[in-house]
């Protein structure tokens, strides 16, 4: 019985637990696109909680190994818990051509129009930017989540998906492991699946083999829905005590 109770003291605590602002929005796909041009190239993002005002968040790419380019792709508007959102290079009916739909939340990245956050390849990184002061300044923003290594070119590198995809693994999310705002949630390979290099090479649409996994993400339980089943394991427990 101690062990059951330690459990849900463990469980609760970590129920109580509140997401940090600047990790309410993750990275959840990259997509190197196979079609000429290497399009669609697509960022999908997923909003962690309520997000009023977008636009207290930019993206960007760090491209082949050369550390940080700061926020490249400033977002608008709201976005709800459980959202997904996209930053593509390619244009909006190339993606829509693609994976037929066209999403609520979608933004040009690309590099002549959209900032360039999803001018990238499947060996470059992408950090993910909140204006902590909200002043509408970036230049003194926080990073949060992060795919890849800023500083590194990522061909040949275990998160390498040239031509193809990488895929946030369910239930995992960022994470603040040093309760320090200033500093980027660390890149957890283990976190991630990929569909390997040149994968959905001659594909033009999303189906079949190693079709990209998109907005399938699933996030780590609500706190709320995590304390109730907390609470209908406590009360199992206590049954168990009784009898």
């Amino acid at each position: 019985m101690k062990r059951t109770l330690g459990f849900l003291s463990a469980g609760l605590m970590l129920a109580a637990s509140a997401q940090a602002a600047h990790l309410s929005l993750i990275v959840t796909g990259m997509f190197d696109g196979p079609l000429t041009g290497g399009v669609p190239k697509v960022v999908e993002l997923f909003a962690v909680e309520d997000i009023p005002d977008l636009g207290k968040w930019a993206i960007g790419a760090a491209n082949n190994g050369g550390g940080t380019d700061g926020a490249e792709t400033i977002l608008s508007g709201s976005a709800s818990a459980g959202d997904f959102l996209y930053v593509v290079d390619g244009g909006f009916d190339t993606f829509a051509a693609y994976f037929g739909f066209t999403p609520d939340l979608i933004f040009d990245g690309s590099f002549d129009t959209g900032g360039g956050a999803a001018a990238i390849n499947g060996d470059d990184a992408i950090e993910v930017f909140f204006d902590n002061d909200m002043d509408g300044d970036f230049a003194t923003s926080v990073v949060g989540d992060v795919f890849g290594d800023i500083n590194v070119d990522g061909t040949g590198q275990p998160w390498d998906h040239l031509d193809g995809w990488a895929y946030r693994n369910d239930f995992t999310s960022a994470t603040d492991p040093d309760n320090d705002p200033t500093t980027p949630s660390p890149f957890v390979l283990s976190d991630w699946s990929f569909s390997g290099v040149d994968a959905n090479d001659g594909k033009t649409e999303n189906t079949g083999a190693n079709a990209f996994p998109i907005g399938s993400f699933t996030p780590i339980p609500e706190p709320a829905a995590a304390g109730l089943a907390l609470v209908s394991l406590a009360a199992v427990a206590a049954r168990g005590r009784r009898g």
